[in-house]
């Protein structure tokens, strides 16, 4: 009997111990089956968070795409409406004053009108109707006055109703004649002509 009782408890301490390791074996593999997953997870939220931040750049450059384009839309609007504006609006001529060569000083634009009743000598001089506009340069604005009313004198029914400085954008003299937008252009005799060379000694 005792012999019996024996066998039974070792038979019972071997399957404890195999039920032990098993269940051991199977609480490792939930361990590392929750590692992985909670690895999985990791890389799961990295790459939402990734999307998320790609989203909301997509997002933004969009806006600001919007943005450009609505400023674009109205550039354009106004870019037309100026547009219609200067079609409907008359044209403004201007008569150069200064063929020969350029002056120093800056543009003037003087407004001359002519009336032939107020003439009280004939000069010959052919007039117009209406106003006309002189583009010249000058120092001072008495200096335009003078050289109009020399051309066009109040006896031969002349009238300069205004002086103003020009206008007109982009023109400036300079006293380099090459980055001025009013020089004199070179003869076609010099401009055909070849450059000089050097004479050198031997």
């Amino acid at each position: 009997m005792t012999g019996m009782m024996l066998y039974l408890s070792l038979g019972l301490m071997v399957l404890t111990v195999l039920s032990n390791r098993y269940w051991r074996r199977q609480l490792e593999g939930l361990r590392q089956g929750q590692l992985r997953i909670r690895e999985k997870m990791e890389e799961v939220g990295k790459d939402v968070e990734d999307i998320a931040t790609a989203y909301s750049q997509v997002t933004q450059k969009h806006a600001e795409a919007e943005k450009r384009a609505q400023k674009a839309e109205q550039d354009m609007q106004a870019a037309l409406n100026e547009l219609e504006a200067r079609q409907t609006t008359p044209v403004v001529r201007y008569h150069v004053f200064d063929r020969s060569e350029p002056r120093p000083g800056r543009f003037w634009e003087a407004a001359v009108r002519h009336v032939p009743s107020d003439a009280t000598v004939m000069t010959g001089q052919r007039g117009w109707l209406g106003i006309r506009r002189c583009l010249l340069t000058a120092e001072t604005e008495r200096e335009v006055r003078e050289r109009v009313s020399a051309r066009y004198p109040r006896k031969a029914g002349f009238q300069v109703l205004e002086v103003v400085p020009c206008r007109v954008a982009g023109l400036s003299v300079n006293r380099i004649p090459e980055l001025s937008t009013f020089r004199r252009s070179a003869p076609p005799e010099e401009a055909a002509r070849p450059p000089r060379r050097a004479a050198g000694g031997r």
